[in-house]
C-alpha cells in the first residue's frame, strides 16, 4: 500500500467529513491508500458519522481510544497499525488538496525519509489568512533535514506539513508525547535531524483551518504548564545532540541546528512563565505547578547552564525556581491583568 492518512479526531462531528470528503475526493486509487481515523473519546456524535461515512468505503479504519489522551496518543496508535509505505497526518478539522498527490509521488520516486510540501492557513470561508512561505529547495532534489531546519527555521513546526516514510519512523523511534499539547514540535524537530532524504514539493496540497478559541490557543493552566514541558523536552534534545558523534567531529550544519533546538527551548519556557498572569486564577497556576512538577524537576531546569542563552529573565528564574514567591506575586499580578485586559 502507498500511503495511510492518519487522523486524530475529537468531537469533530462539524468538520470531519469535509475531512474525508477532501481525502477521498483524490486522484489516488483506492488500493492505493488507507484512512485511519482514532477517535479520542469524542462526546459528540463524531462516531457515528464516520461509522456512516465508513459504510460508503472500505479503506477507512476507525479506532476509538478507551479514554481522552489528545492527538500524540491519536497518532501514535494510528501510526501503530498503519500499512502504507508513507504515512501523511492530517487534523480533523483541516483539508488535503491535489497538491498532497503529487508530494507523494515525490517521495516515492525519491526513496525519500521526509516530504515537504506548500500548505496554508485558510478561515472557515476558505480564505488563504497565513500563507506559509515557499522554500527555496528546488523540486525534487535531495536535501537532508537538517539543511531543511537551517535554511528554514519557521517553515512548519507541526507534522501536517510533511509526509514520512513509515520505515523511517520505525527507525528514529521517537513516537510523539502523550497526554499533553503541543506535541509534535520536538517530534518534527528529531525527525528532521535524522532525515537524509528529503524532497519538496511546491504545489499546495494541505489546507489548515484558522480557528479562535482552539485549545493550542487559548491561555489555560494545562497550555501554559504544556508550553514549558515542550521547552523542556528541547532542552533535553539539544542535549543529545551535543554529545553526537557528529557535533563532536564539529560539524557546522549540526552546530547551527543544535543552536536552533536551544533557542526554541529557551523561548518555549520564558513564554510559559509570561503568560502565568493571563490564568484565571491562584488555583489555576497552582494547577500549573502540580502539572509541571509531576513530569519534570523545575529546579534543576532553572540551573541548567544552557539555559540562560536565550529569552531568559529574572521573572523565568523565579517562577522556576520560587514556587511559594510567584505565586504570592501572582496573587497581584492577576487582578491588575484582569483590570488592564479589560
Amino acid at each position: 500500500m502507498l500511503v495511510s492518512f492518519i487522523i486524530p479526531a475529537y468531537n469533530a462531528a462539524d468538520t470531519i467529513v469535509r475531512c474525508l470528503d477532501s481525502i477521498y475526493g483524490l486522484s489516488l486509487k483506492r488500493e492505493e491508500f488507507e484512512v485511519i481515523v482514532i477517535d479520542d473519546a469524542s462526546s459528540d456524535n463524531t462516531v457515528s458519522i464516520i461509522s456512516n461515512f465508513k459504510l460508503q468505503v472500505s479503506n477507512l479504519i476507525l479506532l476509538k481510544q478507551p479514554k481522552n489522551n489528545r492527538q500524540g496518543a491519536a497518532r501514535n496508535r494510528g501510526v501503530n497499525v498503519a500499512k502504507g509505505e508513507y504515512i501523511c497526518f492530517v487534523d480533523a478539522d483541516d483539508a488535503v488538496t491535489e497538491g498532497i498527490v503529487k508530494a507523494i509521488r515525490s517521495a516515492v520516486e525519491n526513496k525519500t525519509d521526509m516530504t515537504a510540501y506548500h500548505y496554508a492557513f485558510v478561515n472557515e470561508l476558505g480564505m488563504t489568512t497565513k500563507e506559509a512561505y515557499k522554500l527555496c529547495f528546488e523540486e525534487g532534489k535531495l536535501f537532508s533535514g537538517i539543511e531543511m531546519q537551517n535554511k528554514h527555521p519557521y517553515w512548519c513546526s507541526g507534522p501536517v506539513a510533511y509526509i514520512y516514510n513509515r520505515a523511517f519512523l520505525e527507525q528514529t523511534n521517537y513516537p510523539f508525547v502523550e497526554g499533553v499539547l503541543f506535541e509534535d514540535s520536538d517530534f518534527v524537530a528529531v525527525h528532521l535531524y535524522h532525515a537524509k532524504r528529503m524532497t519538496y514539493s511546491a504545489e499546495f496540497g494541505y489546507k489548515a483551518f484558522f480557528r479562535e478559541g482552539s485549545t493550542t490557543r487559548s491561555t489555560t493552566y494545562k497550555s501554559v504548564a504544556d508550553y514549558l514541558l515542550l521547552g523542556a523536552r528541547m532542552l533535553r534534545f539539544y542535549k543529545t545532540i551535543v554529545e553526537s558523534q557528529e557535533s563532536r567531529a564539529g560539524s557546522r550544519e549540526v552546530e547551527q541546528f543544535a543552536e536552533g533546538i536551544l533557542e526554541g527551548a529557551c523561548w518555549n519556557i520564558s513564554k510559559s512563565c509570561k503568560r502565568l498572569s493571563r490564568l484565571n486564577g491562584i488555583e489555576d497556576v497552582r494547577a500549573f505547578y502540580d502539572r509541571i512538577d509531576a513530569t519534570i524537576n523545575r529546579i534543576a531546569l532553572s540551573r541548567d547552564k544552557n539555559i540562560g542563552r536565550y529569552y531568559w529573565n529574572v521573572w523565568t528564574s523565579l517562577c522556576l525556581t520560587h514556587k511559594c514567591i510567584a505565586m504570592l506575586l501572582l496573587a497581584v499580578c492577576i487582578p491588575i491583568y484582569r483590570i488592564v485586559k479589560k
